[in-house]
């Protein structure tokens, strides 16, 4: 198997073509996982063995920050994921080619090293790329906001403007995501500070004077400014005076009708957000994005249609190599420290067993990571 064991290139007519596509590339390589893995650690060793990196920097545990190179192999890897996960979703939630998304997404500034390497984190650097761009242009859903709004580099002005936005273009958008669940619910805790405010600007076509980076007022103003529509604000606002004597419970279909679902890491540490989350969608389906870590993605959603605690990923055997370390609890009383383990040999993706738990080893195409939670393999 060539290099591209690691990546995917596919080029179809049409979202529902690619989504048949991506969908039969992701079988044919979980059908021979074994052989595909061991391709994989075989490109890794050949690409790194002789690297820098590798021979004088071990990485941290500590507190610190950790720079953690990000590779067009990175990106390719996110774009794959990302187009896997739509088409699985789109099995289940079918949107319209063309629709929009609200995306609540953020990226901070890149800086360079000594050494001249562009740096920032993960999420910075993918929404810079090509891939990004590509994958709006495969899945044929582009996100509101321009790259100006996401790029911004402050919080509360990129959201106010994703949430302007999104209003504007409400009846368009095909769902609501975010990288991270707490991401959501923190914007409509604002949003419902700040509902007559864009309100207003979108009924005059302005932009509130809380937004002052020139180069986000400007991309905003942009869209806006030619099309005020007092009518829209109008509907929003009546919306919304009923939504504040309901404590603001199904927000999101009564501003975004035509949303199927929402989407985003809602696993982990993210579980506590599922109750708020939940108010604001008002039955509308909560869809947990996929499980990856910052160093390499690991497995896409393949039943969109489990509520988030049900979730069930399936490994994408070309994107590290992925040994799993069996667990066994010295104490079977559940109530206790979760971390109460014995750890035997890891084995290969293609050997664990249904029901047992793992610790997840990568060997990534940038480094090694070990992943230090438990799960499940079903």
């Amino acid at each position: 198997m060539e290099p591209a064991a690691a990546s995917l290139s596919i080029e179809t007519n049409g979202s529902h073509g690619y989504d048949v596509d991506i969908i039969a590339w992701f079988d044919h390589v979980s059908e021979k996982a074994g052989l595909v893995q061991t391709e994989t650690l075989r490109r890794i060793l050949e690409l790194n063995w002789g690297v820098e990196y590798l021979k004088k920097c071990s990485g941290t545990t500590e507190g610190r920050q950790k720079f953690v190179p990000f590779t067009r192999h990175s990106s390719q890897t996110t774009l794959n994921i990302f187009s896997l996960a739509a088409a699985y979703r789109s099995r289940v939630y079918p949107i319209r080619e063309g629709g929009k998304i609200l995306e609540l997404i953020y990226s901070s500034k890149q800086f360079k090293t000594k050494g001249g390497l562009t740096v920032g984190t993960a999420t910075t650097h993918y929404y810079a790329s090509e891939e990004f761009k590509i994958k709006q242009e495969k899945t044929k859903s582009f996100t509101c906001s321009p790259a100006e709004v996401i790029s911004g580099g402050d919080y509360k002005q990129s959201t106010y403007c994703h949430l302007l936005l999104g209003l504007f273009f409400c009846d368009q958008v095909e769902f609501i995501t975010s990288t991270f669940a707490y991401s959501i619910v923190q914007a409509f805790g604002a949003f419902e500070e700040m509902w007559k405010e864009i309100c207003n600007d979108i009924k005059e076509g302005s932009l509130s004077t809380r937004i002052t980076l020139p180069k986000m007022r400007t991309s905003v103003l942009d869209i806006i400014s030619s099309s005020p529509n007092p009518s829209l604000a109008s509907r929003i606002e009546e919306n919304c005076k009923k939504l504040e004597n309901l404590d603001w419970v199904g927000l999101i279909p009564k501003l975004w009708p035509n949303a199927k679902y929402v989407y985003s890491i809602m696993t982990g540490s993210m579980q506590p957000y599922m109750k708020k989350l939940r108010h604001y969608a008002g039955g509308i389906p909560l869809v947990s994005a996929d499980y990856g870590s910052t160093e390499s993605w690991i497995g896409v959603n393949v039943d969109p249609s489990l509520p988030p605690e049900n979730v069930t990923f399936a490994v994408i055997p070309t994107f590290s190599y992925f040994e799993f370390m069996p667990l066994y609890r010295q104490n079977q009383d559940f109530s206790t420290a979760i971390d109460d383990f014995i750890e035997d040999e890891p084995v290969p993706l293609s050997k664990v067993k249904v029901g047992q738990e793992y610790e997840i080893v990568l060997t990534t195409f940038t480094g090694k990571l070990d992943v230090s939670f438990p799960l499940f393999s079903s």
